[in-house]
């Protein structure tokens, strides 16, 4: 006889069958950070039974392929041209991470947004083929997708065409940590720079004189350049009829970022933006045994481990050495993540591979010690874990991970422009020899936990939240409708203001003729007396 609890089993599965929909993903590009935190995504909504299609550009086509990942198998793929070749991405995110580490990340910025030839205009190019080509146009329009989810950072604004030509919500997903700044400008959420950190000013919440002057400069200069300089699509925009949606996306029905004020800086948040962090976290698999060994292998003074990033390959002699210099003075072993060979050489401690199972080796015990770059996953890896970390940030909202880290009391940060190699070895020792560093991450590690839903699973509940509903017009702020002059009554100020210089004007008046009449009167009152 079947029990109570399989048939209830069996009934939920079957309502979660029929009550599938279809869901659209655009990561920003089909590898990277950026991708995995889609991916996350899409694991819970398939494991919920809904029907996944992601678009990307053919450059990763082979990329995600079942053979690769398993995952992807379940996923329906549609690939768009892309202006790039696979040589020409992999030299801008190399020597991105290069330029960083050499302290000249602002210089590559502007090496890679100028020119002729620029990354600019070759995002336009690509995003002017995807919204010509019909083919894809008309499968997407015709497929009934019932949501798009759509990464919030960049990238060509299809969701946004496809609301528009189609009436398909959508939903904005953020990868990184902390947008502050920018939220003014995608939902009109409060925004006070006094004790909100602007994204890549690398400051706390609890500022000085002088970093609240830096964080208000930081906030004006970013949302203006910003803009500017990661919205290569605006004469698309233009072109079809998406002039009045930012690439900000205040059209979506909800927000979803990856911060958890477990790390993140308290501030305000409108009820269409949910804080989903840490969703690529998971715990830690079985290591493999050649893994295993190695860190049985280190004793009592365990592991090291250290990356700079998927894209740190090639890093020249200075650099290199600056680390295998540090790494010599340690008692500990050190794995060494980096894609190519060191231009240095190295201490029989120092093992170097071209790629680790980052969380999983996190999540054993061995581990004393992070030195990372502080992208994103990694932080919300180390946070899950519990490892303690030494962080070195090379660019974008690295700085502010890394800042967020050191006011937890879990990281010593390091600079990358002024560091020795003496210095990355104290720094080390002194996250792993202090342990208030250990106990202030095991602390946060246990409130991150510390919740009835994983982060996937919150983003899906509010993804479906949308779904059941046709959106969530509800949530959404009337600030959105205000132009800028409306929301921040400068046109009341101007009237108030107005009302008081003209109140102002009469009282000074009506005191100036009362002061003549009684002058007059007075002067009366003395020529009569005198006669």
């Amino acid at each position: 006889m079947v029990s109570r609890t399989a048939l209830f089993l069996l009934a939920l599965n079957f309502f979660s069958i029929a009550n599938c929909s279809n869901i659209l993903l655009v990561p920003l590009s089909g590898v990277g950070s950026h991708y995995q935190v889609m991916l996350n995504v899409a694991k819970e909504l398939l494991h919920r039974g809904h029907n996944i299609t992601m678009l990307v550009t053919d450059l990763f086509a082979h990329e995600n392929t079942p053979s690769n990942n398993p995952i992807e198998g379940a996923i329906h793929f549609i690939f768009f041209p892309t202006a790039f070749t696979m040589d020409e991405y992999l030299e801008i995110m190399t020597n991105m991470t290069t330029a960083g580490l050499q302290g000249r990340y602002v210089e590559w910025l502007m090496e890679i947004t100028t020119g002729e030839n620029n990354f600019q205009q070759k995002m336009q190019k690509e995003c002017e083929n995807l919204l010509a080509n019909q083919g894809i146009l008309s499968i997407l329009g015709d497929s009934n997708v019932d949501l798009v989810v759509a990464d919030m950072t960049g990238g060509c604004p299809i969701h946004q065409y496809l609301r528009k030509n189609n009436g398909i919500p959508y939903v904005a997903l953020s990868a990184v940590l902390t947008i502050p700044g920018i939220s003014i400008i995608a939902n009109r959420a409060s925004f006070n720079p006094a004790y909100m950190p602007e994204i890549t000013s690398g400051l706390g919440h609890v500022m000085s004189f002088t970093q609240r002057l830096k964080n208000v400069g930081t906030s004006l200069l970013f949302t203006v350049l910003f803009n500017e300089m990661t919205d290569p699509n605006r004469e698309v925009r233009i072109q079809h009829g998406l002039t009045n949606i930012t690439i900000f996306c205040e059209d979506a029905e909800l927000i979803l970022i990856n911060t958890n004020f477990v790390l993140d800086f308290p501030r305000p948040f409108l009820p269409n933006t949910k804080a989903v962090g840490g969703l690529t976290v998971a715990p830690g698999r079985p290591l493999a045994v050649e893994w295993i060994d190695f860190l049985e292998s280190a004793g009592e003074d365990g592991v090291v481990l250290f990356s700079m990033g998927s894209y740190a390959t090639g890093i020249d002699e200075d650099v290199a050495g600056l680390f295998a210099g540090a790494f010599a003075q340690l008692p500990q072993k050190v794995i060494w993540k980096l894609n190519g060979k060191p231009s240095a050489t190295l201490t029989p401690n120092v093992k170097v591979v071209d790629w680790i199972p980052q969380n999983d080796l996190l999540g054993h015990p061995q581990i004393k010690a992070f030195v990372y770059h502080c992208g994103v996953n990694g932080v919300w890896e180390a946070v899950y874990h519990g490892v303690p970390m030494v962080a070195v940030p090379l660019f974008g909202d690295q700085y502010d991970n890394a800042q967020r880290l050191v006011s937890r009391g879990m990281a010593v940060k390091v600079d990358i422009s002024t560091l020795t190699s003496d210095e990355l070895a104290q720094a080390i020792r002194t996250v792993i020899k202090d342990p208030s560093y250990k106990n202030n991450a095991t602390r946060i590690s246990a409130i991150f936990r510390d919740s009835p839903r994983t982060p996937p699973e919150v983003a899906v509940d509010w993804i479906e939240y949308v779904i059941r509903h046709g959106g969530a017009k509800h949530l959404r702020s009337a600030a959105l409708d205000l132009n800028i002059f409306q929301y921040l009554l400068l046109d009341v100020i101007a009237v108030l203001l107005l009302a008081f210089i003209t109140l102002m004007i009469i009282l000074y008046c009506s005191c100036r003729l009362c002061f003549r009449g009684c002058r007059r009167l007075c002067g009366g009152s003395n020529k009569v007396k005198s006669e």
